[in-house]
């Protein structure tokens, strides 16, 4: 692996453990190039919110003084890690103003990582509570996005995008439970995994929505290159056999060394979920990427839309069943985000008014796709949260057997319906974000890989009715340069499956114009 750009804030990962290990640069040139790095994006984008920088400069030495250093995969390499996680001395709010957990150790995944040779260099923001798909709170504000600031980069995960497209760090520690590793990527022209529920230990974080279990969050890499997100599986699967309240039975432990013939791979393509459509750019980075997979000797499917209204119905039926009494539990005495405030507000409404409340004050201003979510969504007693529990088991059966009547290996499909969105629309926007919310229900390895930007002629064509739909074209104008991507979801425990296509999209994408590489990024990022 060659040097490929004089800034080394360009390289990824596994480039620059390389750089280091061969000796052509020092641990202490790459960690003082990505902290000048942060230093002057930062200001502008705010997705570092507690910086690490004596301690990773005191690393760096460390390893550049010792004259046998051990194999480890990422020695040197700059890492950015998601507020939730347990970093030992650092704070984890969850964007709350009361008192945070501080941790006096270091959480498993991040503990995996750093004894693989990775230096945190600062702790990234999120949403309050994790709970809206756009990276603001009130102790340490909004993250911008760096294609765009008065744009946003989704959450949960978002100021991990951030500072990863903005080469701030070279691999991110993320979480996703409705989208949220995948879906920021997705806005920031960065790549990530979500792997199989309960595949990676999920101790050593702080957790909202506590004793959900049919929805589970999964930790999981993000980077600019996919082949860095197989380097960060292959560490965070280290050590003994998993076992315990956070294991499913008996998963396997390592990612196969070998990587997958993608030309015996069966490839499903679903373009439109039967819900939301997608804007133009989008719909063209799916065929792009499977005219690629096509050329590289992969069978492309088409397959059909899956039930996703009901599949949604159940996600948010089961994921307010408390009606919201955790996260009002969890946010006594802070100050709360007002969007944040407003979902809880929604979340205790009883489920018998929320009919009426649908038809005087939803369906009246053209938000139908909303009104059929708030009125599957709510409180329930433990019978009814046990009936959507089981219609969410057959919906998922119904989709196994989708693909197992077309024998594809993996399906390739939308990650959101638009690029990046204007601040302030998180919630009316949450129907867009469909594409992603379904995959968390099936619970399988999914991820985005960065494909295109859009185009000047193809930002909207829109032309549905609904609320959400009206901003989502909204959404969609002046989206010129955005970056888009598109999500690949596979089968249990095949990650390396879906990494392997994930790489062959990749290389494709690289080689078409409009890709959005780190270099097309100004060294300053200026406002739109």
């Amino acid at each position: 692996m060659q040097r490929t750009s004089p800034q080394l804030w360009h390289h990824g990962a596994a480039q620059l453990a390389h750089l280091i290990a061969t000796r052509e640069v020092s641990t202490s040139e790459v960690i003082d190039a990505h902290i000048q790095r942060i230093e002057a994006v930062n200001p502008h984008i705010n997705a570092i919110v507690e910086t690490r920088f004596d301690e990773a400069r005191e690393v760096a030495k460390k390893f550049d003084n010792e004259s046998s250093p051990p194999d480890q995969p990422l020695r040197g390499v700059p890492l950015s890690i998601k507020e939730c996680f347990h970093v030992a001395g650092a704070k984890a709010t969850l964007g709350m103003t009361t008192p945070p957990e501080i941790p006096t150790t270091d959480g498993t995944s991040v503990a995996r990582l750093r004894e693989a040779g990775g230096i945190v260099l600062g702790i990234t923001n999120v949403p309050q509570l994790m709970v809206i798909h756009e990276t603001r709170n009130p102790v340490y504000g909004t993250t911008s996005n760096p294609w765009d600031l008065a744009r946003g980069v989704g959450g949960s995960s978002g100021g991990e995008a951030a500072i990863l497209a903005a080469g701030g760090t070279a691999l991110g520690l993320g979480s996703d439970l409705g989208g949220s590793i995948r879906l920021p990527c997705h806005f920031c022209g960065v790549s990530g995994l979500k792997p199989t529920s309960r595949r990676l230990i999920r101790s050593g974080a702080r957790p909202n929505l506590r004793g959900l279990s049919w929805l589970e969050y999964q930790p999981g890499p993000m980077a600019r290159n996919v082949a860095d997100l197989r380097l960060a599986m292959e560490v965070l699967l280290r050590g003994e056999s998993p076992r315990g309240w956070d294991y499913a039975e008996d998963p396997p432990v390592r990612l196969p060394s070998r990587a997958m013939d993608v030309t015996q791979l069966r490839v499903g393509l679903m373009e439109d979920d039967g819900f939301f459509p997608v804007c133009p750019a989008v719909r063209r980075a799916l065929r792009e990427g499977a005219e690629g997979l096509r050329a590289q000797g992969a069978t492309i499917i088409p397959l059909g839309p899956p039930p996703t209204l009901d599949m949604l119905k159940s996600y948010f039926g089961i994921a307010s069943a408390d009606g919201g009494r955790d996260f009002r539990r969890m946010l006594k005495g802070s100050k709360l985000d007002s969007e944040v405030a407003r979902l809880v507000r929604l979340a205790a409404l009883p489920r018998w008014l929320r009919p009426l409340i649908a038809a005087l004050a939803l369906k009246p201003f053209g938000k139908h796709k909303m009104a059929q979510l708030f009125q599957a969504s709510g409180p329930r007693s433990a019978d009814s949260l046990w009936q959507v529990t089981w219609q969410a088991s057959q919906q998922v059966h119904q989709v196994f057997q989708q693909w197992d009547e077309a024998k594809v290996d993996v399906v390739l499909c939308p990650t959101h319906a638009t690029p990046a969105p204007l601040e302030g629309c998180a919630v009316d926007l949450l129907p867009a974000a469909s594409h992603s919310l379904i995959t968390n229900l099936l619970g399988v390895p999914c991820g985005n890989v960065a494909a295109t930007t859009v185009r000047q002629d193809e930002e909207s064509d829109r032309t549905g009715n609904d609320a959400s739909e009206k901003l989502a074209a909204q959404v969609e104008r002046g989206s010129h340069g955005l970056p888009v991507g598109v999500q690949v979801a596979g089968r249990f425990w095949q990650e390396d499956v879906v990494l392997d296509v994930m790489e062959a999209l990749e290389s494709h994408y690289r080689t078409l114009p409009g890709y959005p590489d780190i270099q097309q990024l100004p060294t300053t990022i200026p406002k739109r």
